[in-house]
């Protein structure tokens, strides 16, 4: 299922054993849109975790039915920037500034809290939005954090359970150097996505599958109990703090209060439009590419 590693754009050239780095275990987790992308040519479904912030906007958006598509920076500025993107998508852009003016929407969370329901957005982030442009030909793909880990790993689990794809990549997106030496290259790991994602693959032991050692040791941490007070004071959370985002730290560190999770439309690899799914519970069931919801 899926392409061979050594055939992804960008992979370096593999050893002469032809060691394959992905475990052979059904959970793993791991970074960036280089995991993103190899995790998606071996037909994994993927989800994105960037707690700080397109994961939590997104779940606060599609709990207020908005409809959301989402593109890289690169991708926006490629359409013309966001105006010209909002008119080639049919959707509303987001303004760039954090601190949104009122009546407008960005990535803040707080933004999203009190907006209009239904609406239509295009959503990009440096993080996040990047890795869902790497892993947008995967089978399914998801955008899991905090907020919605519970429900993430039913979905998760639903799409495993049909023959839609018999393993999952959790992928921690990181943060850019660029917020703390502007004008440095590069990514750092981000302590908020490890623990967002260790809260997924923590929710998906319930259904037995194996996790890899990385999504053991990610699960591993979340499961000491003792994470949020560390990551209210993560370099992530101190920097939107100190910018004057407290409530979007608060609102990215709450736990379990969606019931929705982003996911990708079937078929809509291309365009990468994104509805808010309840977890089978709740009436969900799913069979090969489609989804239906239960009446």
């Amino acid at each position: 299922m899926g392409d061979d590693l050594r055939t992804v754009p960008g992979w370096a050239r593999a050893p002469e054993d032809g060691f394959d780095p992905w475990p052979d275990s059904s959970v793993h987790v791991e970074w960036g849109p280089e995991g993103a992308a190899l995790a998606a040519a071996r037909g994994d479904v993927v989800v994105v975790v960037d707690v700080f912030s397109l994961s939590t906007a997104m779940s606060i958006a599609v709990a207020r039915a908005f409809t959301c598509l989402v593109y890289s920076d690169a991708e926006i500025e490629e359409m013309g920037g966001p105006g010209q993107a909002s008119v080639l998508l049919g959707a509303r852009s987001l303004t760039r500034r954090r601190r949104a003016e009122p009546g407008l929407l960005s990535l803040s969370p707080a933004s999203l809290t009190t907006a209009e329901p239904g609406q239509r957005v295009v959503f990009t982030s440096p993080d996040g939005a990047a890795a869902v442009q790497a892993g947008s030909t995967a089978p399914a793909l998801l955008i899991g954090g905090l907020r919605n880990a519970t429900a993430c790993a039913h979905l998760v689990a639903a799409f495993m359970g049909s023959t839609l794809a018999g393993r999952v990549t959790v992928v921690a997106c990181g943060e850019r150097w660029t917020s703390a030496a502007p004008g440095t290259g590069g990514r750092r790991p981000a302590v908020e996505d490890w623990a967002g994602a260790g809260a997924v693959c923590a929710r998906l032991t319930d259904f037995g599958y194996s996790l890899s050692a990385e999504a053991r040791l990610a699960a591993g941490l979340w499961e000491t109990g003792k994470v949020l007070d560390d990551l209210a004071g993560c370099v992530s959370a101190r920097e939107l703090r100190a910018r004057g985002f407290e409530a979007d730290v608060e609102l990215a560190l709450q736990v379990d209060v969606d019931e929705k999770v982003p996911a990708r439309l079937p078929g809509e690899q291309t365009r990468r439009v994104f509805v808010g799914q309840t977890a089978p519970e709740s009436g969900l069931r799913i069979s090969g590419l489609r989804v239906f919801r239960s009446r």
